[in-house]
């Protein structure tokens, strides 16, 4: 279902392409609005488990370097130049709604949609750390989802965009499952793709050394807050059980 959707909603910008850009990005942002709907019919809910754990103390320490993580990381991507030149921008509309498109259809997608059958399958199988794995196997497809951008940009900045993509969904994998909606996710989604060229941005590159430092203090944070959550979750299932 993920494919399909996916499927539609590329056909649908494509066949799209040459119309007005403020007609385009509210095209974006209706079919993003229809996705998010199908998956929640699809699923039947926006949480990833029913009721959200309690955080033991060494969780709650490691959240709070994670959310330190997030503001460095919108402090690194120099954000509040980034939204003032946004506002200022003679596409802002066109931006806007671009970044909340691209937010509510990725997130819906693998945050949502695949994360839930990943979550199945884990399920099924009795799988330990099930919640981290599936944020690592929903954020490879996620990542590798941007290597469509080939087309358009060179291979070099297409390959950083799908290290930024698996990062990013690990990341955001973290918002997801402590928050338990998929609402948060999108939000950040959304600031992080909220740019005054969104709406015709190519993939840039940059230098690899800074790439692969960040994103490893960012990968190794958000993965050792998933690992945490997933052993709290399986300990509090545990007592419940007995």
């Amino acid at each position: 279902m993920a494919i399909i959707f996916l499927i539609v909603y590329l056909g649908q910008m494509f066949l799209l392409k040459g119309a007005n850009s403020l007609v385009f990005a509210a095209i974006q942002l209706f079919f993003g609005g229809i996705i998010l709907l199908l998956v929640y019919i699809e699923v039947g809910t926006f949480k990833v488990t029913a009721q959200r754990p309690k955080f033991t103390i060494d969780l709650k320490i490691w959240l709070v370097i994670f959310g330190l993580t997030v503001v460095a990381i919108l402090w690194l991507e120099d954000w509040p130049s980034t939204v003032v030149a946004t506002l200022t921008s003679e596409y802002l509309a066109q931006n806007t709604l671009v970044a909340l498109a691209t937010g509510i259809v990725e997130e819906s997608l693998t945050r949502g949609l695949l994360v839930s059958a990943l979550l199945q399958n884990l399920r099924r199988h009795d799988q330990s750390l099930k919640i981290t794995k599936a944020a690592v196997y929903s954020s490879l497809i996620f990542g590798s989802l941007h290597m469509m951008n080939i087309f358009s940009s060179s291979f070099e900045g297409v390959a950083q965009q799908v290290l930024y993509a698996f990062v990013y969904g690990v990341l955001l994998m973290v918002i997801r499952v402590t928050t338990n909606t998929l609402f948060w996710s999108i939000g950040l989604h959304f600031l992080i793709d909220w740019q005054p060229d969104i709406a015709n941005a190519t993939a840039e590159t940059s230098n690899w050394f800074s790439i692969i430092v960040v994103f490893r203090i960012i990968l190794a944070v958000s993965l050792i807050c998933l690992i945490k959550f997933d052993r709290d979750l399986e300990h509090q299932s545990g007592l419940n059980s007995d």
